[in-house]
């Protein structure tokens, strides 16, 4: 079974690139559900309190991105967790048989993981692109600043990945483009 890891800044289109795979029939594994899934958990809702006086995940974020040592804290606690999550969910993909998984991880350079997968897929989008699109999502310019300067260099993320998806343009040429990487790894 090939497991491809699909990656981006925020802002890039990955939930968009994730819908036109999953159009394909194949199989998605979504990180951003699963840190959803976990904010519902009284736990891990317990612990998130005591770091940061909250469990409101807008509210947690809007924190974490303004300290890098809450971040940290965050991600300590949140990534073994997902890693956790996302390795179950390809264990039953491999015991059902399929060939191919895309796993999108919007963290995977910061949290070290492109070695777990077989390649990655970078969806990439001009930083004011990325921004237009978080302020559609009601992410004011100060915090969706805050989030951008908070990732890696889209440079060096490129150069980490194998395939690139370029989601700057209409929703038709990306969907192209992802159509043809598919039907390429599912050869």
């Amino acid at each position: 079974m090939k497991v491809i890891a699909l990656t981006g800044n925020i802002g890039s289109g990955k939930t968009t690139v994730l819908k036109f795979v999953r159009s394909m029939h194949v199989s998605v594994i979504d990180s951003d559900r699963i840190v959803a899934s976990l904010y519902h958990d009284k736990r891990i809702q317990e612990k998130i309190f005591r770091i940061f006086g909250t469990s409101k995940r807008q509210e947690v974020a809007s924190i974490a991105f303004s300290s890098s040592s809450k971040r940290r804290k965050l991600e300590k606690l949140l990534h073994p967790l997902v890693w956790r999550a996302v390795k179950q969910r390809l264990s039953s993909f491999r015991t059902c048989g399929k060939k191919l998984v895309v796993v999108e991880v919007p963290l995977l350079f910061k949290a070290n993981w492109e070695k777990r997968f077989d390649s990655v897929i970078f969806v990439k989008a001009s930083k004011k692109k990325c921004l237009e699109r978080l302020a559609v999502k009601g992410i004011v310019k100060k915090d969706a600043l805050l989030r951008w300067n908070a990732q890696l260099p889209v440079k060096k993320k490129i150069k980490s990945s194998q395939y690139i998806i370029d989601n700057g343009k209409t929703p038709a040429n990306t969907k192209k483009q992802v159509l043809l990487l598919i039907e390429d790894l599912v050869k």
